[in-house]
């Protein structure tokens, strides 16, 4: 389901403490699927996956973590929140993974879509796929070969 990912644990109890804190503090509910797959890992490490979009590659190299770290779920969707970045990522955006240049993929907790987020380009918000299924199976279908 997540071949996009280096390796895999067994994060449940930790990972579901930690979405249950989230939850409470963003005023949001996790989506199943995120569930399982921070119930998987808790690493930022996936497999280089470069994807097309309407003829643009988009590069995820890593994932946004649970637990507290450089680039985790809080320090991210905290620092979307604060000037000026509030002005251009919409306030039901969440973080879910970047690329090398610290530029995000967004999934919207209003309809699980992802969006990409160009920090050079704020102004123009890219609809990567219509769900989180749909990026995660993108992602399995796009590493990049080593």
């Amino acid at each position: 389901m997540f071949r996009f990912l280096e390796n895999e644990i067994d994060n449940s109890e930790q990972s579901s403490e930690r979405i249950t804190y989230l939850e409470k503090k963003y005023d949001i509910v996790f989506p199943d699927i995120l569930r399982q797959l921070y119930a998987r890992t808790d690493s930022n490490s996936i497999k280089m996956c470069e994807i097309e979009v309407d003829g643009v590659s988009y590069v995820a190299a890593n994932l946004v973590t649970l637990i507290d770290g450089d680039i985790d779920f809080e320090y991210a969707a905290d620092d979307s929140r604060d000037e000026p970045m509030c002005n251009f990522v919409p306030s039901d955006w969440y973080p879910l993974a970047y690329d090398n240049s610290g530029n995000y993929f967004y999934w919207s907790s209003n309809t699980h879509q992802v969006y990409f987020l160009d920090t050079e380009n704020v102004d123009k918000q890219v609809l990567i796929s219509a769900s989180i299924e749909a990026f995660f199976e993108l992602l399995n279908n796009s590493i990049v070969e080593e």
